[in-house]
């Protein structure tokens, strides 16, 4: 990772997810941002995130700066998750807690701030190519949803860009793409790509596929199970769901990759880690480059996986840095690298 410069105090981080919501403190030392304390609390057992806050800082703990990379929006001081029930105030935060400045930032945003400054060694190639430097790139990231950011750069400034790409609609790739979309209408109605490239999309797969195999349903078995499932055991409806799984994502890579011109893609997030050795199979190269103009349009595009630890704290530390900078509460989200 990048050194970092800037705010000398300790600083409260916070990536405030719909399943999870991890805190830390962290400050620079020896010019690089170093987390000191780390908690992770499960966001749907926990009332709302000044709650949280306040186990986490205990009786004692009142860094001077707050950043909340946040699984939702950003726009204003109010902010709510869009797969979870939390809202919170800025200006609340600062006062219940003393904070001299609290900022949020979409937690994609976030986690693209520390990808583009990962070094070779935190990214995982999928295939050969390696990614080229300040090349256009689509940040994707997998967890409760699916979230999807754009860089850009122009000349040493990069300028990230959310999106809403995880509500875009999900195109069937083959036959059994159809019959999983036709068990899910009803109950989803349109099908978008969040619906089948999420943690909650993994499970609703596996037991698609277990009914269209005439398999009883498993509503218990979580998409980590799953996996372990998969890789530790080769247990056959797992590895077929975790194959399905990736080549969907796949699918949605390509015409993220093709929406955007995206000259580069780094996947984020613990499912995509959990997922690597799949990954790294020729099947989803072979279904990522099917796609575009002419067969092999996509061939060009390298797609690595961000393995680096804490990047939406990482990243919402390097965002208050700017803001801090920038003097106010909303600015542009570019900065130099």
């Amino acid at each position: 990772m990048d050194g970092a410069s800037g705010v000398s105090e300790e600083v409260l981080v916070a990536d405030v997810g719909g399943t999870n919501c991890r805190l830390a403190l962290g400050k620079v030392v020896g010019g690089n941002f170093a987390l000191s304390r780390r908690k992770v609390y499960a966001t749907g057992e926990q009332g709302d995130l000044a709650d949280v806050v306040r186990d986490f800082l205990g009786a004692d703990g009142r860094p001077t700066y707050a950043a909340f990379a946040v699984a939702g929006p950003v726009d204003g001081d109010t902010i709510a998750l869009t797969n979870a029930q939390w809202r919170f105030s800025l200006a609340a935060m600062e006062h219940t807690f003393g904070f001299r400045r609290a900022i949020a930032v979409n937690d994609l945003v976030a986690q693209a701030e520390a990808a583009i400054r990962l070094t070779p060694a935190d990214i995982a190639m999928i295939g050969d190519q390696a990614l080229p430097a300040r090349a256009r790139t689509a940040i994707i990231g997998v967890g409760t949803g699916l979230g999807l950011a754009s860089v850009s750069y122009s000349g040493g400034t990069a300028t990230i860009v959310p999106t809403e790409g995880g509500h875009s609609g999900f195109a069937p790739f083959d036959t059994l793409d159809v019959e999983v979309m036709e068990q899910w209408l009803p109950e989803t109605g349109r099908v978008v790509a969040e619906h089948v490239v999420s943690g909650p999309g993994l499970v609703r797969l596996h037991n698609t596929l277990r009914t269209l195999r005439n398999q009883r349903p498993e509503p218990g078995l979580d998409g980590r199970e799953i996996v372990r499932r998969a890789f530790e055991l080769e247990d056959g409806p797992c590895l077929e769901t975790v194959h399905r799984f990736s080549l969907a994502l796949a699918s949605v890579c390509a015409d993220f990759a093709l929406v955007q011109g995206a000259e580069a893609i780094i996947l984020v997030g613990d499912i995509v880690n959990s997922l690597l050795p799949e990954l790294r199979s020729d099947a989803f190269r072979a279904r990522f480059e099917q796609y575009g103009p002419r067969r092999g349009f996509l061939s060009g595009v390298p797609i690595g996986v961000a393995t680096g630890r804490d990047l939406g704290l990482i990243g919402a530390y390097h965002h208050l840095q700017r803001a801090l900078q920038a003097g106010e509460r909303k600015q542009p989200i570019s900065h130099a690298v």
